[in-house]
């Protein structure tokens, strides 16, 4: 199943970008070429040099465009729940439910070394979408729930043993369904910086 579906790009960007996702954790991005992204994508080899100048185009674009779906996902969250709590339980949730629904999108944002083939990115932790992670345990300091500590001290402590039980997930070394996690792990977590 497909995850990027960005509104403004043609079908077949998309479908090339969603092969890219898929190759370039599964195969790594120097070990993917254009023809393996046209055998994956059904897209052709003129179409993709269109659309995209070289594989390091692809590579950026599908960056940019996978962060910026990432970040409208929260700011529908953020939309939906008022408080720093809920607002945690809700994006714990949903970086759960995504590694289930999919895999490949949490294998790229965390094992993915991008700075091997985009060494002009930013680090993925300094992206929008995890400052937002962020600004949620700031807004739980701000209103009393959380304790007054250093911010990334507690963003650490808060989202860190959720994004390594994704990532025991993506290991395969889970005994049940992440989901089936997602209530322990996240009260345990909110506990490490709760203001008791």
């Amino acid at each position: 199943m497909s995850y990027l579906n960005h509104q403004s790009l043609p079908a077949t960007q998309l479908k090339v970008l969603n092969s890219a996702l898929c190759l370039f954790v599964d195969k790594g991005f120097f070990n993917t070429s254009i023809p393996d992204l046209v055998k994956h994508s059904g897209v052709s080899t003129g179409s993709i040099y269109h659309a995209f100048k070289d594989k390091q185009t692809i590579a950026e674009t599908l960056m940019a465009v996978l962060l910026q779906q990432i970040d409208n996902e929260q700011q529908a969250i953020l939309s939906q729940h008022q408080d720093s709590w809920s607002r945690f339980y809700a994006f714990c949730e949903w970086m759960m439910q995504t590694a289930v629904e999919h895999p490949h999108v949490m294998q790229f944002l965390l094992n993915a070394r991008h700075k091997e083939f985009m060494p002009e990115l930013p680090p993925v932790c300094s992206s929008k979408p995890f400052m937002t992670l962020r600004d949620v345990i700031a807004q739980g300091m701000e209103e009393g729930v959380v304790r007054d500590m250093d911010i990334m001290v507690a963003a650490a402590s808060s989202f860190g043993g959720i994004m390594r039980l994704i990532q025991l997930n993506l290991d395969h070394m889970l005994e049940r369904p992440l989901m089936s996690y997602l209530d322990e792990i996240t009260q345990t977590c909110w506990r490490s910086i709760a203001n008791d």
